[in-house]
């Protein structure tokens, strides 16, 4: 009886093994934004430090970011919780010092190349906001019936543009970079009643090279795949994850402090 306990448990644990070295789908469910190592730190007032990589240096560059605004409104006397309603959340993204000299001069050699996105270090830092369980983008759309559904039915709203503030000036040569130390941008999130798994965060990126980046993330942006398939993740490397993603999760008890 005891040596066939011990095959059981040698196959059992072959099979462990071969599942846990295969690939995780990106049609799979996240589970939870903590299984890839991020972080469910972000908080109301108080800045929360997280990184991200831009061209021009293989180094992470630290940036910082918090929530300068939160205020709920709508059905049964709240945003979100059982009662459904919605929350209005601003948040400010900002470089603690002077920009990198090899940055500045590979953002002047992208702008004197005619490209007029990923020039600034905000388009390196994305705002997520998700399902806390499956990791499913809450700013996505239906977009053809099948594919592409926000399921949560949550509605997102914002701010087309960020908005900048201290703006600073990096002398390369005869030439100057101006660029921006701060930004901030207001999303307005609708939550339909009963719905409690709503996160908002800000995520850094470990692709330097904006193209290559942005058509990583597009499933993630239509709806197609989840948070753990984006550049804001890296898998099996829970913690690089968790310098680049921070997220803060709106529930009921969030928003009566």
């Amino acid at each position: 009886m005891k040596r066939i306990l011990r095959v059981l448990l040698a196959i059992a644990l072959i099979f462990s093994i071969s599942f846990s070295s295969m690939p995780i789908s990106s049609e799979a469910a996240f589970n939870d934004l903590r299984r890839h190592g991020v972080k469910v730190d972000l908080k109301k007032g108080n800045w929360t430090s997280f990184y991200t990589k831009l061209p021009g240096t293989s180094k992470y560059q630290k940036l910082y970011a918090k929530i300068t605004k939160f205020s709920t409104g709508g059905k049964s006397g709240g945003g979100g919780g059982s009662g459904g309603g919605n929350y209005k959340i601003t948040i400010q993204i900002q470089m603690p010092s002077k920009i990198n000299r090899k940055v500045a001069q590979k953002f002047m050699t992208r702008i004197s190349s005619g490209l007029t996105v990923g020039n600034e270090f905000i388009d390196y830092v994305d705002i997520c906001i998700v399902d806390f369980k499956t990791g499913e983008n809450l700013k996505s759309v239906e977009t053809d019936g099948e594919k592409g559904l926000n399921y949560q039915e949550v509605v997102v709203q914002e701010e087309n543009e960020w908005k900048r503030y201290k703006p600073q000036k990096a002398k390369i040569g005869s030439s100057t970079y101006n660029y921006y130390v701060s930004y901030a941008k207001t999303y307005t999130v609708t939550v339909p009643t009963g719905y409690t798994d709503l996160c908002i965060g800000v995520c850094g990126t470990h692709i330097n090279n904006y193209e290559k980046m942005t058509d990583w993330n597009q499933g993630f942006v239509e709806g197609y795949t989840n948070l753990s398939d984006t550049s804001h993740v890296k898998l099996r490397n829970k913690k690089l994850t968790g310098k680049l993603c921070h997220f803060f999760r709106i529930t009921p008890s969030t928003t009566s402090k």
